[in-house]
Formats: structure tokens, C-alpha cells, sequence
């Protein structure tokens, strides 16, 4: 029997290679072995080129020959749409996989790196569960984005119930294939009729609230070396707005290797561009 693959997932808009190289440098380096999937929109063809030279799989929409672009339709929220996309891309990848799907990692290109493969985390640490959601270190009513735009999206009432929880970042989630998707299109559906422009971070967050999503996550905290979101707890003009409300310790560059405070590296890396002396190391490293 054929060993299950697993996909690394994401979604880019008006960006050039030059804007996702680390990312793609550092999943090839890792030793990852299962599926790439990236999702398209307004991109030169020259992007979509490189991508597919490196094996990724790419979901483009309508072909620009004229202007050298693959296009897609006006007055679209990249954060809402892609989240349809996702589910509708692993069911169509599901179907056609003869081996099957077992983690996805839906991730942001921009300001992610992989420091090793992150399916060796996802097997030694998922265990029983279905969703890994990595934590931001800090509750939604600390944190000044993350409130304002709970209560933007969704209200009050909802923002009430859900400010004493510690804030996920959607943007470095993953989990068994199926629950995921459905997690998608579950976002998908509550995004519509949001009056914010962002509303997907905020319903990944209302969502895993929820059960039975909260039964089946595995609430990771940065300790546990998932993820550094180095916006929240590395970037000075956050740590020093959240002081005492940051409720773990800041993860450290050591070398050129990001880990905890204890020492154990991170399997990804998020948000490093907001550190000016991290972003030149790890772009050094990976460009």
C-alpha cells in the first residue's frame, strides 16, 4: 500500500517569484515529500512558470495571453476566497491521488519559512487530533488587532465569547485532510456578508471555538515549536504593547536557526520580514 501524501497549501495575489522564493527555497530544502499547491490570482505568467519547473501545483484562473497574466474577477477578498478554493482544490486532489491525502498545511507564502520538514512535527505531535492551531501567545482581548477585528467581523456577542480565548493564527494551521477542508469551506461560508475587509482570521478563531472543532484541535503553543509568530512575540513594538499579557517566552535566533526559549527549533517559521535583523539572516539563508 502506497504511503498517504501530504499537502502544503497557499494562496498568492499580484506577487512576483521574487515575493514567495524563500518560502518555495525552504519547502524544498526540508525534505518535504508530499504535494504543493499554490493558488493564483493576478500573477504574471512568469511566476506560474517557476512554480510549475519546481513541481508545485498551480490553480490559475482566466488566461491574460495579451498581458503575459492570469487574472481573476474584481472586487474579490483574497482572505475569503481562498478558503472555497482550498476545499474545492483537496477534493479535487483527493479524487485524483491513488495513494490518498493525510495532512494538509494551509500556510501564508509571504512570511513563512520551513526550518525542517513540518510533517515530522505534525506525526510526533497531531496524535489522535485533527487540527493543529498555533497560538499567538497572547488572549483576543489583549490583543489590539485581533479584538478590533473580532468585533468588526463578526460583533460583540461573538467577540465576548470569545475573548479570554489565546489568539490562533490562521495562517499556520494544519491537520487530517478532510476535517481541514471542511474547516475551509466552513470559513468560507461564515466570511460572506462580513463587513470586514479581513474576516478569515477572525472566523478560524470563532470556528475552532466551537464544537465539535474544539474537541478535535490540538491548541498549540509556541513552546512546543510549531510555529514562531514572530509578529506577536519577537517584534518589539508588539512585545513591549502586550508586556505582561504575553503569556510565553519570546523564540530566540541562534545562529540562524530560530528556536524556543529552550532551545528546540521551530518547524516554521512566521513573520520573520517584521524583524529587520531576522529577515536579513533567513533571507541570506534561503535566497
Amino acid at each position: 500500500m502506497k504511503k498517504m501524501k501530504d499537502v502544503v497549501i497557499g494562496c498568492i495575489t499580484n506577487y512576483t517569484f521574487e515575493n514567495i522564493k524563500l518560502f518555495v527555497n525552504s519547502i524544498d530544502r526540508s525534505g518535504f515529500a508530499g504535494h504543493k499547491v499554490m493558488i493564483v490570482y493576478n500573477v504574471p505568467f512568469s511566476t506560474v512558470n517557476e512554480l510549475k519547473k519546481r513541481g508545485w501545483i498551480v490553480v490559475a484562473f482566466n488566461e491574460d495571453v495579451e498581458n503575459q497574466r492570469y487574472t481573476y474577477r474584481d472586487n474579490f477578498i483574497v482572505t475569503v476566497d481562498r478558503h472555497l478554493h482550498y476545499y474545492l482544490t483537496l477534493k479535487q486532489l483527493a479524487e485524483e491521488s491513488p495513494e490518498g491525502l493525510r495532512y494538509v498545511l494551509a500556510l501564508d507564502p509571504k512570511d513563512v519559512i520551513f526550518q525542517y520538514n513540518p510533517s515530522e512535527w505534525l506525526e510526533k505531535n497531531l496524535g489522535d487530533y485533527k487540527i493543529n492551531a498555533g497560538r499567538e501567545s497572547v488572549k483576543y482581548e489583549h490583543e489590539v488587532w485581533g479584538r478590533s477585528n473580532m468585533i468588526e467581523s463578526f460583533g460583540e456577542v461573538v467577540y465576548d465569547r470569545c475573548k479570554d480565548n489565546i489568539t490562533i493564527n490562521a495562517g499556520t494551521i494544519a491537520g487530517e485532510w478532510k476535517t481541514m477542508s471542511e474547516l475551509f469551506l466552513n470559513v468560507y461560508l461564515m466570511c460572506q456578508g462580513s463587513p470586514s475587509a479581513t474576516p478569515d482570521q477572525a472566523a478560524v478563531n470563532v470556528a475552532l471555538s466551537f464544537s465539535p472543532y474544539k474537541e478535535l484541535t490540538r491548541f498549540t503553543n509556541s513552546e512546543e515549536g510549531w510555529a514562531a509568530q514572530c509578529g506577536t512575540t519577537v517584534d518589539q513594538r508588539m512585545v513591549r504593547q502586550y508586556g505582561e499579557n504575553l503569556l510565553e517566552p519570546a523564540p530566540i535566533m541562534d545562529g540562524d536557526i530560530v528556536k524556543t526559549s529552550t532551545g528546540i527549533p521551530f518547524a516554521i517559521v512566521h513573520q520573520y520580514d517584521r524583524i529587520p535583523e531576522w529577515n536579513k539572516i533567513i533571507t541570506k539563508k534561503y535566497e
